[in-house]
């Protein structure tokens, strides 16, 4: 049996980052409007703000785990709140690596009826790499075999 239950949680330091990336854009953007007078330049300014505001999102939930696998089954964040499996409910679960530039890797847990499927990020987002991931589901499936 293992101790501990395997989390998988956003970077903090990298949604952190990202808004002030791109409110320091906004500012520039803002800045260069003002200067220049010219009101086209309002358009990044209002597109960066609501792409901070996306990442301050992500940002202010980050203590929250997106992911949790223990002895008993897993627990993810779905649409519209927590989704529970016990491991004699799944059927399938696997990292799904990445398929071009388009879709990151993710954690793909399928009903044992197969009707049910939910993912979950990992990679660069979150505090796992997809070879982490894998390692860790396998050694506590393996341990909820009994």
């Amino acid at each position: 049996m293992t101790d501990e239950d395997f989390e998988i949680r956003r970077r903090t330091g990298l949604y952190l980052v990202m808004v002030l990336v791109c409110l320091a854009v906004a500012g520039g953007f803002g800045w260069l409007a003002a200067d220049r007078e010219e009101p086209l330049y309002v358009l990044p300014v209002v597109v960066m703000v609501v792409v901070a505001a996306t990442y301050l999102r992500g940002l202010r939930d980050a203590r929250t785990p997106l992911f949790v696998a223990d002895d008993h089954g897993v627990r993810l964040r779905a649409d519209k709140g927590w989704v529970g499996m016990l491991w004699g409910e799944v059927g399938d679960i696997k990292v799904e690596r990445r398929e071009g530039v388009r879709h990151d890797p993710r954690i793909k847990v399928v009903s044992s009826d197969g009707r049910r499927f939910y993912t979950s990020p990992v990679g660069l987002a979150t505090n796992v790499s997809p070879g982490e991931a894998e390692i860790q589901l396998a050694r506590r499936r393996e341990a909820a075999a009994y």
